[in-house]
């Protein structure tokens, strides 16, 4: 089934969110706080996602919680934030009667297209894709839960009367021991899926990345086991066997639900991984053509998700950890560590957190970075706020990005 929408794009003023700044002195860090916006979810900010990036100012897209929502914040220039269109409540809409505590939500690094990714039940996951016209996919798959995501640039179609073409980025997604894509504009029945093993084993698939391989992706793959996999783009264009890796490494870490691999730059990769069952966790950068570690893990416990960061040609990985204790309370807080040519810096440049904390305020919950005014800035979700760092300052006094805002 595939259906259109119109959403996300800025269009006439609506009523503003309750929006506020505060100037963190210590830290030289100025950040707008967004509390949640009228609309029935009672949880906000279970998901970021940088939204479109043309013009002034920027935009997130955001995922709400029980029941399901997706709307979009527009930020000025000037950093004031409303909702750019009335949020969309997928429980009434779209059927999606939940989502999980870390949905997937991710974005196109070479386009605007932003994908949230849930489970609709009965054997089937809804895709909802696209910048300004929004197209749901449904992907028909025995699970139906969801593991992981990512877009990918594929090999050219293989459906008639489409054979040949050769199809913009889309989304890839993991259930259960099968992946499959938005790669067909009408799925054959049954939809090809893959089976992603080693040996003829399947590898439980916990999170998703890409890497460029000429004008199209290969995937990497991280299993339940801890191990680290790169396919080529050749076999998710049909996926008629059981597909094997061109390369595997050990990493050491059995990563759980919710866990990331993301582009750090044209050559590696930062994994974001945690347990299910504990709060152990791996934050690690690895060489996308050989799998081998770049530098040494961060092992800090309660990570739960990640982004990348670019501050002017320096990478740095954003890690929110919601469940830590911060003064003594759990509150949550967000480390920034740079990315060097050796790895991750062992310790946090920088170290984010409310600045008037609630208990248990999640404040990590999802991290983005968003383009505003033509420089990527730190985002941070709470349960039910959303801060973006329009200046930031490292720890050390050196100047990580200048105040971003217009007439500031």
């Amino acid at each position: 089934m595939r259906a259109a929408f119109a959403i996300w794009m800025i269009a006439a003023a609506l009523p503003a969110c309750s929006w506020s700044q505060f100037d963190d002195l210590r830290r030289q860090t100025w950040a707008g706080s967004t509390e949640k916006p009228n609309v029935k979810s009672s949880d906000y900010g279970v998901a970021l996602q940088r939204g479109a990036r043309a013009g002034s100012g920027g935009t997130l897209v955001v995922v709400g919680a029980t029941p399901p929502s997706l709307s979009a914040l527009a930020y000025t220039a000037q950093g004031s934030a409303s909702l750019a269109a009335p949020a969309i409540e997928l429980d009434t809409q779209y059927a999606i009667g939940q989502v999980d505590p870390q949905p997937i939500a991710i974005a196109d690094p070479t386009s605007d297209d932003v994908s949230l990714i849930a489970s609709s039940g009965a054997g089937s996951i809804s895709v909802l894709t696209g910048a300004g016209q929004i197209s749901l996919h449904q992907l028909l798959v025995q699970p139906s839960s969801v593991e992981a995501a990512t877009y990918m640039q594929a090999p050219d179609r293989i459906d008639p009367p489409h054979a040949g073409e050769h199809p913009p980025a889309q989304p890839l997604v993991a259930a259960g021991d099968d992946v499959l894509g938005t790669f067909y504009t009408s799925p054959p029945t049954p939809q090809p899926t893959c089976k992603l093993t080693e040996a003829g084993t399947p590898i439980a698939t916990r999170a998703l990345g890409t890497v460029r391989a000429g004008a199209v992706d290969d995937v990497i793959a991280w299993g339940a086991s801890g191990k680290l996999y790169r396919y080529p783009a050749a076999v998710f264009n049909g996926c008629a066997t059981p597909q094997e890796p061109i390369a595997v490494v050990d990493t050491g870490f059995a990563p759980g639900h919710g866990s990331q691999i993301l582009a750090l730059d044209g050559t590696r990769v930062v994994l974001q991984g945690h347990h299910d069952v504990d709060e152990a966790s791996f934050l690690g950068i690895y060489d996308a053509d050989t799998l081998t570690a770049v530098g040494a893990a961060v092992a800090l416990p309660k990570l739960r998700t990640a982004a990348v960061l670019d501050a002017a040609g320096t990478r740095y990985v954003l890690a929110g950890y919601p469940a830590a204790v911060v003064g003594g309370k759990p509150t949550g807080q967000v480390l920034v560590f740079r990315a060097a040519a050796q790895g991750l810096d062992a310790a946090p440049a920088l170290a984010l957190g409310d600045a008037r904390p609630d208990t248990n305020e999640a404040f990590g919950r999802a991290v983005a970075a968003m383009p505003f005014n033509g420089t990527e800035v730190i985002a941070v979700a709470t349960s039910h706020e959303i801060f973006v760092y329009f200046h930031a300052v490292l720890t050390d006094g050196t100047t990580l990005y200048d105040e971003t805002r217009e007439g500031r």
